[in-house]
């Protein structure tokens, strides 16, 4: 049985980058980049407007001019040179004439015909977008390794970025073993419960931006067996749920042994998931995750996602952590960590109810994990405490 951090290094020395992809900016949001992403314009690629209003070559204190001529965005201003004193109307993002010295928002005119009149004094560059402002040609503008959020897609398109190298999302398995596991719009009979395993990690799967394949199998050694085997040649990630611990049909830990997958660790001084198996076949990580709902569901955010993390490139964990007051007392076994569903307000953090490894209900609430190290059985109100932050 490892500690949680030995458990967590295990995952993170054999989850590394799968492999580099090309594909449109547009279809990249939560890829990693894999390959720094460098401009090939200036951006703006010419001084432009940042108001509707008048652009205006002046002399300080001038506060008449002459409109000479009108830009809107998409207008070439190549052949407008203002003079002292001269004005052209003009709008936001359009480009600006030669010898513009500001640009006049129009609330701050009043027009007589062809003049305008200023109600107030201006300075030089107000209201100029310079050629270059946000990035020159030849500059990195995403660097590897960020994930590409709208932001950056959004930014990558702004300078003309049609296609981007990132790193692979994983393949990824799903398997729920069980003989007692019946999928919702079936009849319910005696000893049978509803399958929840499946639904539950395809959906934290997809708050992450990942998709799986769904198996649901009975327990049968040779049923269990063969898609195992299948999954693992298919993927790069296998979870399975159920049939890891020592009863008589767990059969999942014998399969594992009996078609040479390395075992990396099994058992975790925590709870919920104590059961807990990680191991690797080829290039393919496996996890064989606890049969409680709940239990399945903390092991995914707390394993689950240091793998993802490492296979998709990321050099930070999905879920961010932070230090915060515990509302209460709450007294643990000392020989394990405690991983609890907490609700964090106002940089307190209260231990909701049913914390049961079977019990899925407190999820509905919860927003983050709270972390209760091993090698302490009393905590106090008001110590401060990590918690991780879940979706």
């Amino acid at each position: 049985m490892v500690s949680v951090e030995e458990a967590l290094n295990s995952i993170t020395q054999v989850a590394k980058e799968l492999g580099v992809i090309e594909i449109e900016v547009g279809k990249a949001t939560g890829y990693v980049l894999a390959k720094e992403c460098v401009s090939t314009i200036s951006f703006p690629p010419f001084d432009q407007s940042a108001m509707d209003g008048y652009a205006v070559n002046h002399v300080q204190g001038q506060l008449k001019f002459s409109v000479i001529s009108e830009l809107k965005a998409g207008d070439s201003a190549e052949k407008i040179n203002l003079n002292v004193g001269e004005a052209c109307r003009i709008f936001t993002g359009a480009m600006l004439p030669e010898n513009t010295t500001a640009v006049v928002k129009q609330e701050d005119i009043e027009k007589e015909g062809d003049q305008i009149l200023l109600n107030k004094l201006i300075e030089n560059g107000e209201n100029i977008r310079l050629c270059g402002e946000q990035i020159r040609e030849g500059n990195v503008a995403v660097k590897k390794y960020t994930v590409l959020n709208p932001g950056a897609i959004g930014f990558l398109s702004t300078i003309g970025i049609e296609k981007v190298n990132v790193f692979k999302k994983p393949k990824i398995a799903v398997i729920a073993t069980g003989n007692e596991l019946v999928s919702a719009g079936e009849i319910l009979k005696k000893g049978q419960i509803f399958e929840s395993n499946t639904n539950t990690l395809i959906s934290a799967l997809s708050v992450y931006g990942f998709e799986a394949n769904v198996s649901i199998v009975e327990d049968s050694y040779d049923l269990i067996r063969e898609k195992i085997e299948v999954a693992i040649d298919s993927n790069d990630l296998v979870l399975i749920t159920g049939g890891i611990s020592v009863g008589d049909y767990d059969f999942v830990g014998k399969i594992l042994a009996d078609i040479n997958v390395t075992e990396k660790f099994y058992k975790v001084k925590q709870k919920p998931g104590k059961p807990l198996f990680f191991g690797q076949k080829g290039e393919t990580l496996i996890f064989a995750l606890p049969g409680n709902p709940a239990a399945v569901l903390t092991s995914f955010y707390i394993f689950v996602l240091r793998a993802l993390s490492g296979l998709t490139g990321r050099k930070a964990d999905f879920l961010t952590s932070k230090k915060v007051q515990l509302v209460s007392n709450f007294e643990k076994s000392p020989n394990l960590t405690f991983f609890l569903k907490g609700k964090l307000e106002n940089d307190t953090v209260s231990i909701l109810p049913a914390q049961s490894s079977a019990m899925l209900s407190s999820f509905i609430e919860a927003n983050c994990l709270v972390r209760l190290e091993e090698g302490k059985a009393q905590w106090e109100a008001d110590e401060m405490v990590e918690v991780f932050m879940i979706q």
